[in-house]
């Protein structure tokens, strides 16, 4: 015969554990990167130089390009970047309603979509495109609202920078061998 009293503490630790479980893992923000390149480590080992057109924060500018404003210059690099914020439309009542979310149960979520693009020309001609998209969600829960907007765009265009970086590493040769006229 089973003891009831062994049956209520086990679902007592059921209900623990769901408890942490569904706090802990439920805050973390989920990334997904296009193209999926492995991030290099050091950046400065390429690259290019050329006329930069770019008016936004150098820092999320790719690395492997640098501005070089001689009027003899033979290349020329457009970067530029688009982010698109979304907003669950989920109505802030129906959380009132769930007795899950006393527990840290989700009560919605943001998404956040950077599209990077970078486009090399020499001359009039371009010579190569990278573009890279990276998609961020964040859930909302009652005791954490998560990363807020700024950190998540910070993050999405610096892992589209990196991305853009890691695209122009792998052509090196073949952009090295534009560079010095082949």
């Amino acid at each position: 015969m089973i003891n009831k009293k062994y049956i209520d503490h086990w679902q007592l630790y059921i209900v623990l554990y769901l408890v942490i479980v569904t706090s802990i893992g439920g805050c973390a923000t989920k990334m997904v990167l296009t193209p999926q390149i492995a991030k290099i480590e050091n950046a400065s080992d390429f690259q290019m130089k050329g006329k930069v057109q770019y008016d936004g924060n150098k820092e999320y500018l790719p690395r492997t390009i640098s501005d070089e404003s001689a009027s003899d210059t033979l290349f020329s690099f457009q970067y530029r970047y688009q982010i698109t914020y979304g907003r669950d439309k989920t109505p802030q009542a129906i959380p009132l309603f769930n007795p899950l979310t006393i527990v840290g149960f989700p009560i919605g979520e943001n998404t956040l979509v950077v599209n990077g693009n970078l486009t090399i020309s020499k001359g009039k001609e371009v010579i190569k495109e990278y573009t890279a998209t990276c998609g961020l969600e964040k859930v909302r829960s009652l005791f954490s609202e998560g990363e807020t907007f700024s950190d998540l765009r910070k993050k999405g265009l610096l892992t589209v920078r990196d991305n853009i970086e890691a695209q122009m590493y792998q052509d090196r040769d073949f952009l090295s061998s534009l560079a010095s006229g082949n």
